[in-house]
């Protein structure tokens, strides 16, 4: 048992660092729901189901539907729609790059 707690610890961890270093957010939001079914299924083979249970409603669940409702609304808010302040500050960073490679 000691074997199956460690093993799943390091696929934990690995899970953990895939989705922090993906880059599409939605292969990140469907592994740390991963990640969470699989901490609840560690937290049930150490014999804490009450742990197990709260972890699988809330982290998996509430946690997953939370996340894709903000990465629609987020979507639908930027599409074809580029804000001043973006433009401003694209315009300001190329500027900056300008005068970087001027006094290079």
């Amino acid at each position: 048992m000691t074997y199956i707690v460690l093993i799943l610890c390091v696929f934990l961890v690995g899970m953990a660092l895939a989705a922090v270093l993906v880059k599409d957010l939605r292969s990140a939001i469907i592994l740390l729901s991963a990640l969470s079914l699989f901490a609840s299924l560690a937290f049930l083979i150490v014999a804490a189901p009450d742990v197990a249970i709260t972890e699988a409603a809330i982290g998996s669940a509430l946690t997953t539907v939370i996340f894709v409702i903000a990465l629609f609304r987020t979507r639908k808010s930027t599409e074809g729609n580029t804000s001043a302040t973006v433009r401003r500050v694209d315009e300001s960073a190329r500027a900056v790059r300008r005068k970087e490679t001027d006094n290079a």
